[in-house]
């Protein structure tokens, strides 16, 4: 007598911020690489264990395809369009092998540039 191994118990639904912040996690893999913030609400909120990251979008269409819409800043001197391709590659790799997503796009948007402090010396 042969056996089905598989059971069928229910659906596993996965909230779309849980992707964003698979995606918000795999930025922090990349050197010279940072989230946009906006004020001072995301840093405070994370004290407390709060996670809000505002610079990550997550849309589902009406095809149930996800994108995902990431607005970064990347330290002076690196070059944006090959950083911009690895922040896009890490992000899809963490997403599918977490959630077994495709992703339909992944947009990349460089909000600032990040220059190092130089003190003068006079």
């Amino acid at each position: 007598m042969r056996y089905d191994n598989t059971v069928d118990l229910g659906v596993v639904q996965i909230h779309k911020k849980v992707i964003g912040d698979i995606a918000a996690a795999a930025i922090k893999e990349i050197p010279g690489v940072s989230l946009a913030t906006f004020g001072i609400v995301g840093p405070i909120a994370e004290i407390f264990g709060y996670k809000n990251f505002p610079s990550v979008s997550v849309t589902v269409d009406k095809d149930q395809q996800v994108s995902l819409e990431i607005r970064v800043i990347i330290n002076y001197g690196l070059n944006i369009p090959v950083i911009a391709r690895q922040i896009q590659d890490v992000i899809q790799r963490a997403v599918e092998e977490a959630v077994d997503i495709n992703l339909k796009e992944i947009n990349v948007n460089v909000q600032a540039i990040d220059r190092p402090d130089t003190e003068r010396k006079t």
